[in-house]
């Protein structure tokens, strides 16, 4: 027999299926990383069109069908979408693009859902410290200590471990942005074996980190 259930999830990327579905990649607080299917969601009269769209904390009906999932219900929680909309959409895809290679399917992770949703709201943290953060909490992100860190002076490098571990951020100077920068990178290339995109659309759009 089917099962359904809710879920609040955080729509990290859509594609689109068929004549008029949309495939939706969902990091759920309590189901983890699922992708589940919406039936129509293209058409003009859809009411899940404007709501399963990337970078939006929904409420999702689920129903698990034939070994996949399909979406058949959603109202929008929050939008995290804030300031201006360019910036606020490169620096929501340069977080949302790390956990779409490193997050595996269904493996509960609400602290790390809390921290992504805490991301994608924040207008006053580059994404860069998000990213460290997230890596943290992946168990990616190496000890934050002279060899993680050799450029950084020490009460910097305390700083970046006080952010990532609790989440509070006293300062941020040029140096550890770039340094904190510098090694999501490299921990990403070791893992994910890919390179990211999002550098490459920032540049084009010549929008800073």
């Amino acid at each position: 027999m089917p099962r359904t259930f809710t879920a609040e999830a955080i729509v990290l990327a859509t594609y689109n299926v068929g004549e008029a579905d949309r495939l939706c990649v969902l990091f759920t607080r309590d189901y983890g990383r699922i992708a589940a299917r919406a039936t129509a969601a293209r058409r003009v009269h859809s009411k899940l069109g404007g709501t399963l769209l990337p970078f939006l904390r929904i409420r999702a009906d689920i129903r698990e069908w034939k070994g996949g999932y399909v979406i058949t219900g959603a109202h929008r929680h929050v939008s995290c979408m804030r300031g201006n909309a360019v910036e606020e959409f490169l620096a929501a895809a340069e977080v949302v693009e790390l956990l779409l290679i490193l997050l595996e399917d269904g493996e509960p992770l609400p602290e790390l859902f809390d921290a992504l949703t805490e991301a994608l709201a924040s207008t006053s943290v580059p994404p860069a410290f998000h990213a460290a953060r997230m890596l943290h909490l992946l168990g990616h992100m190496p000890a934050i200590d002279a060899t993680a860190f050799p450029e950084l002076l020490e009460q910097e490098r305390r700083a970046i471990a006080l952010w990532i571990q609790i989440g509070q951020l006293l300062d941020v100077s040029p140096n550890m942005l770039s340094s904190v920068s510098a090694l999501c990178e490299r921990v990403l290339r070791d893992h994910g074996n890919r390179k990211r995109r999002v550098p490459e659309v920032r540049q084009a759009f010549a929008v800073a980190p």
